[in-house]
């Protein structure tokens, strides 16, 4: 399992730095950085102390297309979590059981997604994540600063992999193939009568559960494979 560090229009070069320092504690090294609105120089290489070889092989790019590039699951971070079962977007999950569902996924890369400091992850960022995961803290005041929230984050991977070892020699799930499962059942639903409102939510119901599933390879092409024969079905 490779784990992709990216932040997104980080706003604090002290944070940078920190993160990267947060990084080298727990063994990880591959950090990029999303259009940042600062830049990377002597307070961050300060801040991320022996932490700085991991800073100075981060990769700066301009969109959240290109960071996710290669990319087999896409893990968000968000302080604001669902209050309501329609919310579907704001589902999450503790950083524990993202370690432990890490354990047992499909080898491959995988993107942990840190917002900005001052509005975290536009709606749009958390759209393209597969499932999301909160830090829970005191509701009075629950937002914690990226580097700790990365901090904790780090160190419930490091953990699960250290301590439990576990292995899976499937292969990850296709990104394609994923999509093409999605569109096809989307085509399903929609030949089913269920448009409007009630399709983009059992959309997005279903992205949530193969998301949290961290489908392998196999399981994907024959969701696809299933979506796509009863579409042909239905249509004929």
């Amino acid at each position: 399992m490779r784990i992709r560090v990216v932040l997104v229009e980080p706003e604090k070069e002290g944070n940078i730095g920190g993160v990267a320092r947060a990084m080298k504690n727990f063994g990880l090294t591959q950090l990029y950085l999303v259009n940042p609105k600062v830049t990377v120089g002597v307070e961050a290489r300060a801040y991320a102390s022996h932490g700085v070889e991991v800073l100075e092989k981060a990769k700066i790019v301009g969109s959240l297309d290109e960071a996710l590039e290669g990319v087999d699951c896409v893990v968000g971070t968000t302080a604001k979590i669902s209050r309501s079962p329609s919310n579907l977007r704001r589902i999450t999950i503790f950083p524990e059981e993202l370690a432990k569902r890490l354990t047992e996924a499909p080898r491959g890369t995988v993107a942990l997604l840190f917002g900005r400091e001052s509005i975290g992850l536009l709606n749009k960022e958390l759209e393209r994540c597969d499932v999301l995961v909160t830090i829970p803290s005191n509701p009075k005041y629950p937002v914690l600063n990226v580097v700790t929230a990365a901090a904790v984050v780090f160190y419930e991977l490091y953990k699960a992999f250290k301590a439990k070892g576990k292995v899976s020699y499937a292969k990850p799930a296709d990104r394609k193939v994923v999509e093409a499962a999605l569109k096809h059942f989307e085509g399903l639903m929609v030949a089913s009568g269920i448009h409007g409102a009630k399709l983009d939510l059992t959309m997005k119901a279903l992205k949530n559960l193969m998301g949290r599933g961290f489908l392998a390879k196999r399981e994907a092409t024959l969701l696809a494979g299933a979506f796509r024969k009863a579409l042909l079905r239905v249509s004929s």
